[in-house]
């Protein structure tokens, strides 16, 4: 299974393309489209959907993850083994951050073994070398014989979520297509500190939210804070946008603390 996440949006014929020369090397490979609707050249948002995307992926599953300004510069194309078996393959630009975080990693490879490469653009590696890579993976290609061990890679830089004094500071991960605000918390820690469904959680002390289950759980247009179904804290507002009320940037600093009686 070989899943698929780009910047290149669904308007445009790259992902067929890279998707056709998939199938022509394995045509029995199932291709799982992600989502191609990343912000253009936004590494960190890629990075941050791919892991909350892989957690549902079985073991042994291949990711083509393009996010790629550097194309055809000195930036190495890769794919990175990690701990759980499973496979990821795009440029070395930090697009492979929190999934080496989260698995641990067990060998990079620098995908420098043209025979399994497609073509040779300078502006096309998601046709000519990610792509191909990936289906000869699904195929059973050894990993090894993808190119030489690469002893380093790109890494985003980023905070991991902490308990501070009682309060959690994480960063923001992304935001979403409805403005709502993806954050790099887990669940765990929320239940560490001992939340409670409908406290007051208070962010980056300036703002009040309701700590609840989903966005029906507040009246329309109240700012809340939610567990997301991928484990981690999502700030919202019920039919609203909450990046609009809260100026925030990527990966800024957010603190939340729960607001005491």
């Amino acid at each position: 299974m070989i899943g698929f996440l780009t910047d290149w949006s669904v308007k445009s014929h790259y992902v067929g393309v890279a998707k056709a020369v998939m199938k022509r090397i394995n045509p029995s490979v199932d291709i799982i489209d992600i989502t191609h609707e990343i912000e253009p050249f936004n590494v960190r948002m890629a990075s941050h959907i791919l892991l909350r995307a892989s957690k549902d992926f079985p073991e042994g599953s291949i990711f083509v993850a393009v996010v790629d300004y550097g194309v055809g510069t000195s930036r190495k194309a890769i794919c990175m083994r990690t701990k759980n078996e499973q496979y990821y393959v795009g440029p070395d630009n930090g697009i492979f951050t929190h999934v080496a975080l989260e698995y641990g990693v067990k060998q990079v490879r620098e995908l420098n073994n043209k025979k399994y490469h497609y073509a040779s653009s300078y502006t096309f590696h998601g046709r000519d070398i990610f792509a191909p890579v990936a289906a000869h993976l699904s195929k059973g290609v050894p990993f090894e014989e993808l190119g030489d061990v690469l002893p380093n890679f790109v890494v985003l830089p980023t905070k991991q979520a902490q308990i501070v004094n009682e309060s959690i500071v994480g960063e923001v991960a992304y935001f979403d297509s409805f403005g709502n605000i993806q954050t790099n918390v887990p669940v765990e820690l929320v239940e560490r500190l001992h939340w409670q469904m409908d406290d007051t959680i208070v962010i980056n002390d300036k703002f009040e939210a309701s700590y609840v289950r989903t966005f029906g759980d507040v009246a329309k247009g109240q700012l809340l804070i939610h567990p997301d179904s991928s484990g981690f804290l999502e700030i919202a507002i019920n039919q609203g946008s909450a990046a609009e009320r809260i100026d925030l940037k990527q990966a800024q600093k957010i603190t939340l603390r729960r607001k005491k009686s």
